[in-house]
C-alpha cells in the first residue's frame, strides 16, 4: 500500500464523518462505527506493509551481495589471487554494509514521513471535528478526548 492509498483511507474517514448524523441538542455526531473501524484496520495494515516491503528489498540486496562475494571468492581461489585481493574484499564488504545502512535509513525515513503525514492529517481532522462540535454546541459541549 502506498502513501496515496493512505490518503484515500483518510479521505474515507472524512467522508464517514461527513455522512454522520448530528444528535439534536447535544453537539454529538453519530457515525457508522463499523465503517470507521474497518478504515482504521486497513490503515494499520497499510503502514506495516510498507515496512515489510522495505525489509524485503534490504534482504534481497544483502542476498545479492553475499552471492556476488561468493562468486568473486571462487574465481579468486581458482586463479590463486586470493591473498592479493583480501584488501579489496574487505573494502567491498564495508561498502556493502554502508549501502545497507543507507537503505535501512531510507526505509526508516520513508516510514517516518508516512507516519508524520498521517499524524498531520489526523490532527487536522480532529481539529476540524472539534471546531464543528464547538460551533454547534457552544462552550457547554464536552471536549472529546484524542
Amino acid at each position: 500500500m502506498t502513501a496515496i492509498e493512505l490518503d484515500d483511507l483518510i479521505d474515507e474517514i472524512e467522508d464517514a464523518l461527513a455522512e454522520g448524523r448530528r444528535v439534536p441538542f447535544s453537539g454529538r455526531l453519530l457515525v457508522d462505527e463499523e465503517r470507521i473501524l474497518d478504515i482504521i484496520d486497513r490503515m494499520r495494515v497499510a503502514i506495516p506493509e510498507e515496512q515489510k516491503r522495505a525489509r524485503r528489498i534490504i534482504q534481497e540486496q544483502e542476498r545479492l551481495i553475499a552471492e556476488a562475494q561468493a562468486r568473486v571468492q571462487q574465481v579468486l581461489e581458482e586463479r590463486g589471487l586470493l591473498d592479493a585481493i583480501n584488501t579489496e574484499r574487505a573494502r567491498l564488504l564495508q561498502q556493502a554494509e554502508q549501502e545497507a545502512v543507507q537503505v535501512r535509513a531510507g526505509a526508516d525515513d520513508y516510514a517516518r514521513q508516512v507516519l508524520e503525514d498521517l499524524d498531520e492529517r489526523l490532527t487536522k481532522l480532529v481539529t476540524s471535528v472539534r471546531n464543528g462540535l464547538s460551533t454547534l454546541g457552544g462552550s457547554d459541549a464536552p471536549t472529546p478526548e484524542p
